[in-house]
Protein backbone atom coordinates (compact mmCIF):
# COMPACT_ATOMS: atom_id res chain seq x y z
CA UNK A 1 0.00 0.00 0.00
CA UNK A 2 1.29 3.41 -1.37
CA UNK A 3 -0.39 5.79 1.80
CA UNK A 4 1.32 8.10 -0.67
CA UNK A 5 0.35 10.41 -3.89
CA UNK A 6 2.36 12.28 -5.53
CA UNK A 7 1.79 14.71 -8.63
CA UNK A 8 3.96 16.61 -11.15
CA UNK A 9 3.78 20.30 -12.11
CA UNK A 10 5.25 22.39 -14.33
CA UNK A 11 4.92 26.30 -13.90
CA UNK A 12 4.88 29.16 -16.07
CA UNK A 13 8.37 29.32 -16.36
CA UNK A 14 8.75 26.08 -17.17
CA UNK A 15 10.53 24.58 -13.82
CA UNK A 16 8.84 20.77 -12.80
CA UNK A 17 8.18 19.99 -9.54
CA UNK A 18 6.90 16.82 -7.99
CA UNK A 19 4.98 17.40 -4.49
CA UNK A 20 4.13 14.38 -2.45
CA UNK A 21 1.90 13.94 0.15
CA UNK A 22 1.07 11.01 2.51
CA UNK A 23 1.44 9.26 6.08
CA UNK A 24 4.55 10.98 8.15
CA UNK A 25 5.96 7.46 8.11
CA UNK A 26 6.11 7.06 4.60
CA UNK A 27 7.24 10.46 3.84
CA UNK A 28 9.74 10.62 6.28
CA UNK A 29 11.95 7.75 4.98
CA UNK A 30 11.71 9.41 1.83
CA UNK A 31 13.20 12.68 2.87
CA UNK A 32 16.75 13.82 1.81
CA UNK A 33 18.83 14.11 5.01
CA UNK A 34 19.02 17.37 5.38
CA UNK A 35 15.70 17.64 6.19
CA UNK A 36 16.35 16.22 10.17
CA UNK A 37 15.57 19.19 12.29
CA UNK A 38 12.06 20.35 10.22
CA UNK A 39 11.04 16.69 10.61
CA UNK A 40 12.18 16.96 14.08
CA UNK A 41 9.71 19.57 14.41
CA UNK A 42 7.25 18.98 12.06
CA UNK A 43 7.31 15.25 14.38
CA UNK A 44 6.32 17.36 17.34
CA UNK A 45 3.46 19.35 15.94
CA UNK A 46 1.90 15.86 14.18
CA UNK A 47 2.15 14.46 17.37
CA UNK A 48 0.05 17.25 19.27
CA UNK A 49 -2.29 17.35 16.31
CA UNK A 50 -2.96 13.63 16.67
CA UNK A 51 -3.57 13.98 20.06
CA UNK A 52 -6.35 16.37 19.65
CA UNK A 53 -7.90 14.02 17.01
CA UNK A 54 -6.87 15.75 14.08
CA UNK A 55 -5.92 13.77 10.49
CA UNK A 56 -2.51 14.58 9.39
CA UNK A 57 -0.56 14.25 6.50
CA UNK A 58 2.91 15.06 5.20
CA UNK A 59 4.13 17.10 2.40
CA UNK A 60 6.95 17.38 0.45
CA UNK A 61 8.71 18.34 -2.70
CA UNK A 62 11.65 17.86 -5.26
CA UNK A 63 12.85 19.70 -8.05
CA UNK A 64 13.19 17.32 -11.27
CA UNK A 65 15.43 18.05 -14.21
CA UNK A 66 13.68 17.92 -17.73
CA UNK A 67 15.93 15.44 -19.11
CA UNK A 68 15.71 13.04 -16.35
CA UNK A 69 11.50 14.03 -16.21
CA UNK A 70 11.51 13.30 -20.14
CA UNK A 71 13.48 9.45 -19.60
CA UNK A 72 11.38 8.88 -16.36
CA UNK A 73 8.07 9.91 -18.19
CA UNK A 74 9.12 7.18 -21.37
CA UNK A 75 9.78 4.81 -18.64
CA UNK A 76 6.30 5.31 -17.21
CA UNK A 77 4.55 4.91 -20.66
CA UNK A 78 6.52 1.68 -20.77
CA UNK A 79 5.73 0.17 -17.52
CA UNK A 80 1.77 1.66 -17.53
CA UNK A 81 1.20 -0.30 -20.79
CA UNK A 82 3.58 -3.73 -20.08
CA UNK A 83 1.58 -6.60 -20.51
CA UNK A 84 3.23 -8.43 -17.23
CA UNK A 85 4.52 -7.28 -13.85
CA UNK A 86 3.06 -3.97 -14.70
CA UNK A 87 2.32 -3.09 -11.09
CA UNK A 88 5.89 -4.12 -10.14
CA UNK A 89 7.41 -1.85 -12.70
CA UNK A 90 5.39 0.85 -12.20
CA UNK A 91 6.08 0.77 -8.14
CA UNK A 92 10.09 0.26 -9.22
CA UNK A 93 9.48 3.57 -10.85
CA UNK A 94 7.25 5.48 -8.86
CA UNK A 95 9.87 4.58 -6.01
CA UNK A 96 12.93 5.97 -7.83
CA UNK A 97 11.23 9.39 -8.11
CA UNK A 98 9.75 9.82 -4.91
CA UNK A 99 12.97 10.18 -2.97
CA UNK A 100 15.61 12.76 -1.82
CA UNK A 101 12.38 15.51 -1.07
CA UNK A 102 12.74 18.42 1.12
CA UNK A 103 9.99 18.07 3.69
CA UNK A 104 7.04 20.97 3.25
CA UNK A 105 5.48 21.18 6.00
CA UNK A 106 2.12 19.36 7.05
CA UNK A 107 -1.64 19.58 7.35
CA UNK A 108 -3.99 18.62 10.28
CA UNK A 109 -7.92 18.71 9.36
CA UNK A 110 -10.75 17.50 11.83
CA UNK A 111 -12.87 14.63 10.33
CA UNK A 112 -16.07 14.01 11.88
CA UNK A 113 -17.68 11.08 12.61
CA UNK A 114 -20.66 10.52 10.35
CA UNK A 115 -24.12 11.56 12.02
CA UNK A 116 -25.11 8.93 14.76
CA UNK A 117 -22.03 6.99 14.80
CA UNK A 118 -21.22 8.07 18.46
CA UNK A 119 -24.67 7.23 19.63
CA UNK A 120 -24.31 3.81 17.62
CA UNK A 121 -21.19 3.50 19.54
CA UNK A 122 -22.06 4.15 22.98
CA UNK A 123 -25.54 2.09 22.32
CA UNK A 124 -23.04 -1.20 21.82
CA UNK A 125 -20.88 -0.14 24.61
CA UNK A 126 -23.77 -0.09 26.53
CA UNK A 127 -25.38 -3.86 24.96
CA UNK A 128 -21.44 -5.10 26.25
CA UNK A 129 -20.00 -5.37 22.15
CA UNK A 130 -16.48 -4.67 22.31
CA UNK A 131 -15.38 -2.30 19.59
CA UNK A 132 -12.22 -2.18 17.85
CA UNK A 133 -11.86 1.25 15.51
CA UNK A 134 -9.45 0.65 12.54
CA UNK A 135 -8.27 3.83 10.95
CA UNK A 136 -5.08 4.60 8.73
CA UNK A 137 -3.94 7.05 11.16
CA UNK A 138 -2.21 7.63 14.14
CA UNK A 139 -3.06 5.54 17.14
CA UNK A 140 -3.94 8.62 19.17
CA UNK A 141 -6.07 9.46 16.62
CA UNK A 142 -8.06 6.10 16.87
CA UNK A 143 -7.75 6.56 20.52
CA UNK A 144 -9.74 9.63 20.54
CA UNK A 145 -12.91 8.80 17.91
CA UNK A 146 -13.23 5.59 20.54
Amino acid sequence: VRKRMSVIVRNPEGRLTLYCKGADTIIYERLELSCQQLMDTTTEHLNEFAGDGLRTLVLAYKDLDHKYFETWKQQHFEASTALEDREDKLSELYEEIEKDLKLLGATAIEDKLQDGVPHTIEKLSQAGIKIWVLTGDKQETAVNIG
